[in-house]
């Protein structure tokens, strides 16, 4: 009885090796995953010989990796690996507001779009943002990487007699890490999460939100910051450059926690600083110590914080607890589930049986309504296969159709602008904004100038204010002098309102006689 439960035990169990795969290095453990948790087995850390790197010559690197191996006495045959934040394109795109199953086709529709580069040279995965107020469609954060950067990762495993069995960033693995350590604070949805990975000259910075990432990225801090002081000035700014990205697009967002991961005693200083700077409260996390983990010598290693990575992947593959972004196996869309094929059998049946019951008086008509019963179904049949194989194609085309309607065409929006000001020397603009619109507005446009009269101020605004489809905001005009000939203060404030079959009827030219 004991060695049948060993066995049960052992089928449950995988071995897996997690590797984060640096420029300069690559640091790893080899564990066994189950239910109950992961067991590490061994933890290492390799710097790439000069000449032998993936990017320098991939089967070089291929052959030393296997010989470390083997002199390490790794076991594992399936690789999880996180690849550097720097090697992926990372940003948040809006889609209009679909199912599930319809929002992957949507977001490659929109990444496509928006790439400098084709889309079939990519690899692509993406994960849904929390929802929040005043965006009528829906937040993804989306990830895209090269070919040629997974196919140089391939190569090197190859040679290794391993198989590479998922590819993601660091930030979603980290991700993983928090779901173990805390619940998110749905009792303040606007409160922002800061996460720092530090090894060495790079940084790491990601911004959450109910552990949904709105933001990650990679710096490497100035060959000047060697002294601990100059560095953690150096990861300060960095991070008030993320903050200041992130306020752009989320004003209402504040900074409520942040976590230092790594070795506390490297994090100690850092922490210090910056419960003083932003007035947060911060918490320094070993991933070596995250719970679900056990293993021996982990504190031998030295970087803890590059292990954050590894450490989340492995217990994604235990018991996986966040969303997760994985480039070999992105997200699917799914087809929606059609009930009439569970409708059309009881129809079917309750006819059945409606005739079974009547058929000593009806006998002589059954073979001729069972007939056309059956030419019935088949007719019904090509027709719902019919329907079914077009309307995802229909719906998907209205959908994109009605989101390109309402994209804002920022070249059209400052012509109009122009018209507007009639090129006259009386007035002249020193800065513009544009920017999306808050909710019931397509887009707006702020700037500042100067005008010669107050009047040349007014005349303008009563030209903006008249114009159809456009919101003008008028501001106090205020003569502040800083240029003599233009003394009078302009503050341009408008808005264009949704597109709409309506006025865009309007907006059509008349058609010359």
């Amino acid at each position: 009885m004991k060695g049948a439960g060993v066995c049960l035990l052992k089928k449950n169990m995988s071995d897996i090796l997690a590797l984060n795969w640096e420029h300069t290095q690559v640091c790893g453990l080899d564990a066994e995953v189950s239910k109950a948790g992961v067991r590490v087995r061994k933890a290492f850390t390799l710097t790439w010989p000069e000449g032998k790197s993936p990017a320098e010559d991939a089967p070089a690197a291929g052959g030393w990796l296997n010989e470390q191996f083997v002199e390490l006495g790794l076991t594992a045959k399936s690789v999880v690996v996180t690849i550097p934040r720097e090697d992926a394109v990372v940003r948040v795109l809006e889609v209009p507001d679909v199912t599930d199953g319809e929002l992957p086709n949507v977001v490659r529709f929109q990444a496509a779009a928006k790439s400098t580069r084709p889309l079939e040279t990519q690899l692509l995965d993406f994960l849904p943002l929390p929802r929040r107020e005043g965006v009528a469609g829906r937040e993804v954060l989306v990830a895209m990487v090269g070919r040629e950067i997974i196919d140089s990762l391939r190569l090197v495993l190859s040679r290794t007699g391993r198989e590479l069995a998922g590819i993601s960033l660091t930030g979603p693995a980290m991700v993983e890490l928090l779901a173990r350590l805390e619940r998110p604070d749905l009792a303040h949805p606007n409160a922002v999460e800061l996460a720092i990975i530090r090894h060495g000259q790079m940084v790491e910075i990601s911004l959450l939100r109910q552990r949904g990432l709105l933001l990650t990225h990679s710096a490497r801090l100035p060959d000047d910051a060697v002294e601990p002081d100059r560095q953690q000035m150096a990861v300060v700014a960095e991070v008030n450059r993320s903050l200041v990205a992130l306020k752009r697009q989320h004003p209402e967002l504040t900074l409520s926690r942040a976590w230092l991961w790594g070795d506390a005693a490297e994090n100690r200083e850092l922490s210090s600083v910056f419960a003083k700077r932003f007035g947060c409260d911060v918490r320094v996390v070993d991933p070596l110590t995250a719970p679900g983990l056990i293993g021996t010598g982990l504190e031998q290693v030295q970087s803890h914080g590059l292990f954050t990575g590894p450490v989340g992947m492995l217990l994604s593959q235990s018991e996986r607890m966040a969303e997760s972004l994985d480039f070999l196996h992105p997200r699917q869309a799914v087809a929606p589930r059609d009930l009439r094929k569970f409708i059309v059998p009881a129809v079917a049946a309750s006819v059945l049986l409606l005739f079974a019951g009547a058929w000593s008086l009806r006998a002589s008509q059954m073979s001729e309504l069972q007939e056309e019963i059956a030419n019935q179904k088949t007719k019904f049949k090509e027709l719902d296969d019919t329907v079914k194989k077009s309307a995802p194609s229909v719906k998907s085309a209205d959908t994109i159709q009605k989101w390109v309607d309402q994209r804002v065409v920022w070249l059209d929006r400052l012509s109009e602008l122009s018209q507007t000001m009639e090129g006259t020397e009386r007035v002249y603009v020193t800065k513009l904004n544009a920017q999306q619109g808050a909710s019931g507005t397509l887009g707006a446009i702020r700037g500042k100038g100067f005008a010669k009269d107050r009047d040349d101020v007014e005349n303008l605004n009563a030209k903006l204010i008249s114009r159809d489809g456009l919101t003008a905001q008028t501001h106090e005009i205020k003569r502040v002098g800083t240029d003599g000939d233009y003394p009078w203060e302009l503050d341009l404030d408008v808005s264009w309102k949704p597109v709409t079959k309506d006025n865009k009827a309007k907006a059509k030219p008349p058609i010359k006689k």
